[in-house]
């Protein structure tokens, strides 16, 4: 047998155990045993009516079947009951140890040997028998040792048997298992017990207890409208956080635009996106914002005439974000309208922004302004390029001018020339025609 790979029943009585689908085999090795007769190991029969055993003895092997019924049910589906019914089977365990009165039956406590009957009743699989089959001898306290970890296991369950049983002392252990653990008489370890059952009792009572379709009914009932007001509550939370404070805020910055009060309106705007901002608002943002530009003359009441409420929102975007110091988006902006003088605006804002940004390193300050400064001188030679494209056209378009000045003035002289001949003309027909 695999020592290694053995259980702590399999170590304790020298036997190889195997579950099939009908019990439990008992498999010991002969030369191993005291037992000198096997007749010896009949008293095992009077052990448990409610287990059938069956003792087949060969030549080399002695073979211990045992046949639970079948709504019997091992330790690990114990351990799935209620926390209650969990501590009432292991008084059950204390007292079936202590009652036990077969002297020559030596107990083996574990939980691989212990399997329950559906009021959670417990009962040992295999018995040792004195000097026949092992355990030969009861050690009374391995015996407790091993009845205070099997408890632990069945009602607190957060280690095994074996660290129970070997382990406690370095354990980190709850404060049931501790007191279990701590016990130092079989009266001590069952009062312990005890004590927490009546206290479990105790929580039980107050507990309504109710059939658990008609609580599968409830608690689905209850699901669903907890699902259906979900949307109700998102939209009293959008409503009373979000929606509300933002149009009492878009109320109170019109009221202030209409006083004249600029700086009113910006401080009371400062939290919104002007995206969602409806374009009265844009509006008069924009305008207000615009109110503390550092423009001068014809450049601010360029400006101030270009934003009415007929603008497109993209421009009164641009002046918001370059009021808030947002001049990345400004630039972009700009650049989607495809108007020079306002990307250089922004690029020169820019530049003044990164002056002034304490958290950039020089060589960083540095870098940003060179490559700003790059772009604004493109555009600058983009924008003499174009102004002296503009006063060729406007020369040639004067030289044009004057040209077909000439030309008219001309047509003009030989006209009047035509006429007066015609005139002439006449005049002589009608003297011949007198005569």
């Amino acid at each position: 047998m695999d020592e290694l790979n053995s259980s702590y029943l399999e170590k304790k009585i020298a036997a190889h155990m195997v579950k099939d689908d009908s019990g439990y085999m008992f498999v010991f090795q002969r030369a191993n045993l005291s037992m000198q007769d096997r007749l010896e190991l009949q008293l095992i029969h009077e052990a448990d009516d409610a287990l059938q055993r069956h003792i087949e003895v060969t030549e080399d092997e002695v073979q211990i079947r045992v046949n639970p019924p079948a709504s019997f049910f091992v330790f690990s589906r114990a351990r799935e009951k209620n926390v209650l019914r969990r501590w009432l089977s292991s008084y059950q365990v204390v007292k079936k140890i202590r009652n036990h009165q077969l002297t020559r039956l030596m107990l083996a406590v574990c939980p691989e040997n212990i399997v329950f009957d559906s009021s959670m009743t417990p009962y040992f699989l295999h018995y040792g028998v004195r000097d026949s089959l092992p355990p030969y001898e009861q050690d009374q306290d391995m015996l407790f040792q091993e009845t205070k970890a099997t408890i632990s296991a069945l009602v607190d369950g957060q280690h095994s048997f074996e660290e129970y049983l070997l382990y406690h002392q370095t354990l980190k252990l709850s404060n049931e298992a501790q007191s279990i653990l701590a016990a130092g008489t079989w009266d001590e370890l069952s009062t312990i017990i005890q004590s927490r059952i009546d206290a479990l009792e105790k929580e039980e009572k107050a507990f309504v207890h109710i059939p658990e379709k008609k609580w599968k009914t409830a608690r689905y009932t209850l699901m669903g409208t907890m699902i259906a007001l979900v949307p109700l509550l998102f939209f009293t939370i959008y409503t009373l956080f979000i929606s509300q404070p933002r149009h009492t805020a878009y109320v109170e910055s019109g009221e202030s635009f209409l006083t004249q009060k600029y700086s009113e309106v910006i401080d009371r705007l400062e939290n919104y996106d002007p995206r969602k901002m409806p374009y009265v608002v844009q509006y008069e943002l924009a305008r207000s914002y615009v109110t503390y530009e550092p423009l001068e003359g014809a450049a601010r009441k360029n400006v101030e005439n270009a934003i009415t409420l007929q603008t497109d929102s993209q421009y009164l975007l641009y002046w918001i974000y370059i009021g808030r110091g947002e001049n990345e988006d400004a630039i972009d902006l700009a650049r989607i309208m495809e108007d020079r003088e306002l990307i250089m605006y922004g690029l020169i804002n820019q530049k003044e922004q990164i002056k002034l940004d304490d958290q950039l390193s020089g060589e960083e300050k540095e870098t940003q302004l060179k490559e700003v400064d790059t772009e604004l001188t493109q555009y600058k030679k983009e924008k003499e390029e174009l102004e002296r494209q503009l006063d060729e056209q406007e020369g040639q378009n004067l030289e044009k001018s004057d040209a077909e000045a000439e030309a008219k003035a001309a047509v003009k002289e030989e006209v009047e020339k035509k006429e007066s001949k015609d005139s002439i003309k006449t005049s002589d027909e009608k003297e011949k025609s007198k005569e």
